[in-house]
């Protein structure tokens, strides 16, 4: 690439990011969610019957121990149940017409585990297929919201089975809940939605952004280690915060570009682009000499850097020792370093005054000069650099391996 090339590149970039409407790279928003939504936990209903279960159905459902049961009452839904029996043919004319969550028509429904797939195949090709009760769910507007992977299994097998058919659910969000024994991923989630954007990546950039945000002290921030996070809650936070499918797409034309010189997943640079464009508009500098996207670009492509002490070269140096590295450490260390380049092009201090991150050794040697490996060998061991702002103390958790023999890069 010559020259004026790379002049062109760099600033197609930086006027782009921030303006670009994600309006498309979205789920669509429903005008009437506050009433199609979440309506298992709606008091109106439940508020709305003075009907109650009799004794004998109290019987029939929890048999001889319904006489320690409190009175239970009946809600009335749009839910209604039927048992059918599904031949491959019907169940090949089911998932044909299926598009559930489709924003656009281009979006099926969730990818299939081949693994399940071939498991259900084999059960109903043996004929021990068990009619446990678990539903195909099926919308009011007759979208197929649970049982793609029975129905695949069936027109594979070549034979049919008895299946309970749950309809007429309203919920918007129910794709997001269903199937409870095993929970949706949340890239499913976000790609039955409609969401342009790689959804996988989204999904994991979406993870980091919650988990700092919900991070007590930013300085031991711990990536994604303690959280457990539901697929409607990853959702919910993509809908609230559409920057981080501008980040993704920005990230994602860049790596596709350069992609032999990447050093570490699209994730990372996606989650270190939203976040550094968050604290900007947070903070004033008087000059900003280099944008989020330039940087970025240089870090991920190597273009426009001439000298080794270039800072982008320092950073992409590091990146590259923790190239065969995928812990939830070297995550850390890996979004530290870039973070820790962008704050020395804005002159503000960083810990060690360089890119690379302390961290603790592998082993330590005892009086006897034997090495003796750490149990905290490989852990981060300074504060999380954050963005826009200084370095900052120590948090205690670090500072009780303060004691460990430090391997410095």
């Amino acid at each position: 690439m010559n020259g004026n090339d790379e002049h062109n590149y760099n600033d197609g970039i930086s006027n782009n990011p921030l303006e670009i409407s994600v309006v498309d790279s979205l789920v669509k928003r429903y005008e009437e969610k506050k009433s199609t939504s979440y309506l298992a936990s709606s008091q109106e209903l439940a508020d709305a019957s003075d009907e109650y279960i009799s004794a004998q159905q109290m019987h029939d459902i929890f048999n001889e121990k319904s006489k320690y049961y409190s009175s239970i009452k009946i809600v009335k839904t749009t839910l209604k149940h039927v048992e059918v029996y599904i031949n491959p043919r019907l169940a090949l004319q089911m998932l044909d017409l299926s598009q559930r969550g489709a924003v656009n028509k281009k979006n099926k429904n969730r990818k299939l585990s081949r693994t399940k797939v071939n498991k259900y195949v084999e059960a109903i090709k043996n004929g021990k297929w068990c009619l446990t009760g678990e539903p195909i769910i099926i919308s009011a507007d007759g979208e197929i919201l649970n049982g793609h992977h029975r129905l695949q299994a069936c027109i594979e097998a070549g034979v049919g089975f008895i299946a309970t058919i749950t309809y007429g659910v309203t919920d918007d969000l129910s794709f997001a809940h269903i199937d409870v024994g095993n929970i949706r991923s949340r890239a499913q989630v976000l790609e039955m939605a409609g969401v342009k954007v790689s959804a996988p990546i989204l999904s994991r950039v979406a993870m980091l952004a919650k988990a700092f945000e919900m991070t007590k002290n930013p300085y031991d921030f711990r990536g994604t280690q303690g959280t457990s996070f539901q697929p409607a809650e990853i959702l919910d936070y993509v809908e609230d915060h559409e920057e981080l499918a501008i980040s993704v797409d920005f990230v994602s034309k860049i790596v596709k570009r350069h992609k032999r010189e990447s050093q570490v997943s699209e994730p990372i640079y996606a989650f270190a682009h939203y976040l550094i464009t968050q604290k900007l508009k947070h903070h004033t500098f008087n000059k900003l000499e280099i944008t989020p996207e330039v940087y970025l670009t240089r870090v991920i492509s190597s273009l426009g850097l001439e000298s080794e002490d270039d800072i982008e070269y320092k950073v992409r140096n590091y990146l590259q020792s923790l190239v065969h590295e995928s812990t939830s450490y070297s995550l850390l260390c890996k979004l530290s370093a870039i973070f820790k380049g962008w704050n020395l092009h804005l002159d503000i201090p960083v810990s060690g005054n360089k890119v690379s991150v302390k961290r603790v050794a592998l082993f330590k040697k005892d009086s006897d000069g034997n090495k003796i490996p750490l149990p905290s060998a490989g852990n981060i061991n300074e504060a999380f650099t954050i963005p826009c702002i200084p370095k900052g103390p120590t948090p205690k958790r670090i500072l009780k391996q303060s004691n460990a023999q430090i391997k410095r890069s």
